[in-house]
């Protein structure tokens, strides 16, 4: 298909188009594996504005920088929790240090929330603004430095990566992803959470753990051959089904049902931008329509506490964000050409797989980029890679449609958007009407009980590892007679009960709970 000409429409067909319609127009993307000497490794600003440069120049319009008045960048995973101290300082003001450095003056500087749904929810959000006439132009950048700062402090270079400028920003800030009771049970760290949520999947599907690891492996031996193409790719190597079913050094379990190179990767250093305006700015400008990617739909979606969830095996804020994203694009699953799904653990894409209908081995790819295990999980900032993407691929093939979904926290925060380099039309596109900015919000309804004594069943389990051995474990349990819902943990050393988790299958085994020490803790039932 020929690429879009605004001038073959009819005269009043054009202005429909034209001033404030939202485009993307262009895109970088930045990383860097082998690092030598201290002085080349760079920080993630540094990696932020190279992207950021790298997309303008994309654009092929050395004036759009004067056009900038908004640069949103998404947050740094180390600022996203405030637990976590940055070895070699950081920042105090991230997106003003970038504009800085690219030599933007923008009026609106934004330090994004937490989550991996940020880059799309920025280019959702930012459409919104540009269409509605609040920005004219925007840039949105991200980047990790993980994997160079864990070099570094490997050999020892002392590296520093403070600064502190003054200026304003719109800061954010970030929110905890779990209550004060979900914390003291254990639902924190993400590999032992999303364990959860496939563990019930897989119960529910009758497969044993065995059984699920080949599924998870087949799925994910796919990304990595994508990624093992992808010059951006922060782990460019194909790994086999095989190598990724079975326990080896370099594949070690970490907790059920995951080993290593089936999550994603935080040792990345890598960086990505795009540019939006609107299609009036870019005639304006003269940038050339072969560059411009429009978004046909959006959706936006939070799901409640982990442990208020009606259904640990799926995802309710998933099924909303993609069936609004496709319905204010006016398209079904067979329409889309490319997908970009986040592929942060299995669960993540099976998720987006059963909202599309898509078998999880359709022959339809699945991602663009290599997915976060192999193309690298860049903290919260890896769909604006996917993005970024999608945008080089789209320009490419004139008149398909992609799909790229994003998701923060446990399953917590979707966010989606679809793409094309064919125009919305006016009459099955919400950016020409009232798409909301809000996400829709998916409320608990599952009652939890804080102290619980007695006797429960498993609705699911984490077990986790180390040096091979189980280590801890920590259930979300059903009460006796009743829907109520409990948390709980093994006690420190009780190898008896580790083992039996491990042995068999744990769902649906009765528990005995007590209540000590301001947690609760389980035993196997006899």
């Amino acid at each position: 298909m020929a690429p879009f000409n605004l001038y073959q429409l009819p005269v009043w067909e054009q202005a429909k188009y034209m001033n404030t319609t939202p485009i993307l127009v262009g895109s970088g993307q930045v990383v860097q594996r082998d690092i030598d000497a201290s002085d080349s490794a760079k920080s993630p600003v540094e990696l932020a504005a190279e992207a950021a440069q790298l997309a303008l120049r994309d654009t092929f319009c050395g004036e759009l920088i004067h056009h900038i008045d908004t640069l949103a960048m998404v947050r740094l995973f180390m600022d996203s929790a405030g637990v976590f101290t940055h070895p070699f300082g950081s920042c105090n003001k991230p997106p003003l240090s970038v504009a800085q450095r690219i030599g933007a003056r923008p009026e609106r500087l934004i330090y994004g929330a937490e989550g991996g749904q940020s880059p799309q929810r920025f280019v959702n959000e930012l459409a919104q603004s540009i269409r509605g006439g609040k920005a004219k132009a925007a840039i949105i950048c991200g980047a990790e430095a993980t994997h160079a700062m864990k070099t570094a402090l490997r050999r020892n270079w002392a590296l520093d990566w403070s600064e502190n400028i003054s200026g304003d920003i719109e800061d954010r800030g970030y929110r905890p992803l779990q209550n004060p009771l979900e914390r003291a049970h254990g639902i924190t760290f993400p590999p032992q959470v999303y364990a959860l949520f496939e563990n019930a999947w897989r119960h529910r599907h009758g497969l044993s753990v065995a059984e699920h690891k080949c599924v998870m492996a087949k799925l994910f031996a796919r990304f990595s051959a994508v990624a093992s193409n992808n010059p951006y790719s922060q782990f460019p190597y194909a790994r086999s089904e095989e190598f990724l079913a079975t326990d080896s050094d370099d594949n070690y379990p970490i907790n059920i049902p995951y080993n290593k190179w089936l999550i994603a990767q935080d040792a990345v250093s890598q960086g990505a931008a795009v540019v939006m305006t609107s299609v009036g700015i870019a005639e304006e400008l003269g940038i050339p329509n072969s560059q411009w990617v429009y978004l046909h739909g959006q959706g936006d979606a939070d799901d409640s506490w982990v442990s208020g969830r009606r259904d640990l095996a799926a995802s309710e804020a998933v099924v909303r964000a993609v069936g609004e994203a496709l319905a204010s694009a006016g398209k079904c699953v067979n329409d889309i050409d490319l997908l970009d799904i986040y592929s942060c653990f299995p669960i993540a894409v099976i998720t987006v797989c059963e909202a599309l209908g898509l078998e999880i081995d359709s022959t339809k790819e699945l991602t663009v980029t290599g997915g976060l295990p192999y193309f690298g999980g860049a903290g919260n900032n890896y769909s604006l890679h996917a993005v970024a993407e999608m945008t080089s691929r789209l320009r490419k093939s004139p008149g398909q449609y992609g799909l790229v979904s994003a998701n923060g926290g446990y399953l917590s925060k979707q966010s989606v958007g679809i793409y094309s380099t064919t125009p919305p039309l006016p009459n099955v596109n919400t950016l020409y009407s009232s798409a909301k900015i809000e996400p829709d919000v998916v409320p608990g309804d599952t009652d939890v009980v804080a102290m619980y004594e007695g006797v429960g069943h498993v609705e699911s389990y984490s077990l986790v590892y180390k040096k091979g051995q189980p280590a801890s474990a920590f259930i979300i349990g059903r009460c006796m007679g009743g829907d109520r819902r409990f948390l709980a943990v093994v006690q420190k050393d009780d190898v008896e009960t580790l083992k039996a988790v491990e042995a068999s299958e744990f769902i649906g085994r009765k528990v005995n709970v007590e209540h000590r020490d301001n947690i609760n803790v389980f035993k196997l039932s006899r």
